[in-house]
């Protein structure tokens, strides 16, 4: 499928660096944003789809089939999943956003898939809310943090989607000492979890950063829903990446429960 009507561009390989994709995915904020062109060149080889509007209009939806999605989802292999979508703020959010959620469903329908499902929520990897579909979705499930998984189911019957309930087993099972696990898709995420490391272990710090291999790696690792960025100490999960240097030296010291250390 190429282009859809006059108002969306399909974003091919060869047109990646032709089209303004990188200036909109630049300007249109999100804690992931903006997004590692290596990243986004490995998936369309795994059936990545990116959609963008034209001007006036100002946003993006990538997509994936369920089976090969970059987000800790259970049961979404007839399903297309949103992996990210966003669209400028202004009188025509609603307009833009509405259209992009229209796209993929129509992909959907056309390629015979079942449902397409979602993740909304505030931070890393996540859709935010003031961009979630409208009618005809319906939520079937909550994850950490207030996180949403949303689906448009489009014929039936079909399973409906859920979220892994071992969140804390998956944190366990990172071991000791500070780990800061990505997913590779974000270029300036992929920077800090460097910069980190590189900060803390000269100081003795236990400290490494796991990036996912692959989408199974990440589904079957993910330790929160959004699983962009997220960093646990001692095996329990500590937060995003809001947390600087100085948190991470503290949590070293103290463990997990750094909130509760002296300054």
């Amino acid at each position: 499928m190429t282009d859809h009507g006059q108002d969306m561009l399909t974003v091919s390989p060869p047109r990646l660096d032709r089209t303004e994709f990188v200036q909109i995915d630049g300007m249109l904020a999100a804690p992931h944003a903006p997004l590692a062109r290596d990243w986004v060149l490995g998936r369309f080889g795994e059936g990545l789809q990116i959609r963008m509007l034209r001007r006036p209009l100002a946003g993006l939806v990538l997509f994936l089939p369920g089976k090969l999605a970059w987000r800790p989802i259970i049961g979404i292999g007839q399903a297309i999943m949103v992996h990210d979508l966003r669209a400028a703020d202004g009188a025509r959010t609603r307009e833009a956003t509405g259209r992009l959620w229209r796209e993929v469903e129509d992909f959907a329908r056309y390629f015979g898939y079942k449902m397409v499902v979602a993740l909304i929520g505030a931070g890393p990897g996540l859709i935010a809310p003031a961009h979630a579909p409208g009618r005809g979705w319906m939520i079937c499930g909550h994850g950490p943090g207030g996180v949403r998984l949303v689906v448009r189911v489009l014929h039936g019957p079909v399973s409906l989607p859920s979220l892994p309930g071992d969140w804390a087993a998956r944190a366990r099972r990172l071991g000791p000492g500070l780990v800061i696990q990505t997913s590779g898709e974000s270029a300036v995420l992929e920077a800090r979890a460097r910069a980190l490391v590189a900060a803390l272990g000269p100081r003795g710090v236990a400290i490494r950063h796991q990036r996912a291999a692959d989408a199974a790696d990440l589904r079957a690792t993910a330790i929160t829903p959004g699983a962009a960025y997220a960093v646990a100490c001692d095996g329990r999960y500590l937060g995003g990446p809001d947390l600087g240097a100085a948190d991470l030296l503290r949590a070293a010291l103290c463990g997990a429960d750094a909130a509760q250390c002296p300054a």
